[in-house]
């Protein structure tokens, strides 16, 4: 068994390693960044899969790093974690049909509730719950349960229902969908705050962000991960939004 995932700000990560250590305390989890990902995704049969869904779709990060390894899950079971700020219609779903196309299987497939990490909105920071602790807590007690099952090889099946196949498709056609179907031109920079240290360019999954003579120029392919913004010690960038508001720091 190996555990690989994208996480944006570390939400992703804490929860695929705490479900791998639960049901086999020396399986391994390695990030899709990580060049040695692919290696061990080929080693294994079994496979813990995770992501953040964003807007009810898999990020474009991981939806690319599927497809342009899809020799990797032939034949090999899969099981799907998918983290969320509350909602989730067809982020589990699209990615059971990915695994699916590729030849493999879904082994089963858990979603949970995670700290929200969109700072740069004004309705997230309203209507999303800031006890971080707490739902970190609930998570862990969920992932527990979820554990136990799959080493009674009786799996959870959340995110799979036909309710989310349908909401699945119906959602595609909506305005936001495209969002993280594909990458978009971000961040944005305040250029009175930002002190051109040059973390985000360091950090950045997609390599979408340069210095250039000490300012920072954006490309067109963020994937929408927020790991630059939470991250920016100068509150200086922002993704969707006009204004940061908020950073989620706790599992960074």
């Amino acid at each position: 068994m190996v555990g690989v995932y994208f996480s944006g700000t570390g939400n992703t990560k804490h929860c695929v390693e705490r479900f791998a250590s639960e049901i086999d305390s020396e399986a391994k989890c390695f990030s899709i960044e990580d060049t040695q990902s692919v290696s061990e995704l080929a080693r294994h049969d079994t496979i813990i899969f995770g992501f953040p869904v964003y807007y009810s779709n898999i990020p474009k990060i991981a939806k690319d790093f599927i497809a342009q390894n899809s020799e990797c899950f032939r034949g090999k079971k899969v099981f799907i974690i998918a983290t969320r700020a509350s909602f989730n219609a067809g982020g589990i779903v699209n990615a059971a049909r990915m695994f699916k196309s590729c030849g493999g299987s879904v082994a089963g497939s858990l979603q949970l509730n995670m700290p929200n990490n969109i700072g740069d909105m004004l309705i997230t920071k309203l209507v999303f719950s800031k006890n971080y602790e707490k739902i970190i807590e609930r998570a862990d007690r969920k992932i527990a349960k979820a554990a136990r099952r799959f080493r009674l090889n009786k799996p959870v099946r959340s995110g799979l229902s036909v309710f989310n196949y349908i909401l699945s498709g119906i959602l595609s056609w909506l305005w936001f969908y495209p969002t993280t179907d594909r990458c978009i031109h971000a961040p944005a920079v305040d250029k009175a705050k930002c002190s051109g240290c040059g973390l985000c360019e360091r950090i950045c999954p997609m390599s979408n962000i340069s210095v250039v003579g000490g300012e920072v120029v954006s490309g067109e392919n963020c994937t929408v991960c927020y790991r630059c913004f939470n991250r920016c010690p100068q509150k200086a960038l922002t993704v969707l939004g006009r204004k940061a508001y908020d950073q989620y720091k706790i599992l960074q």
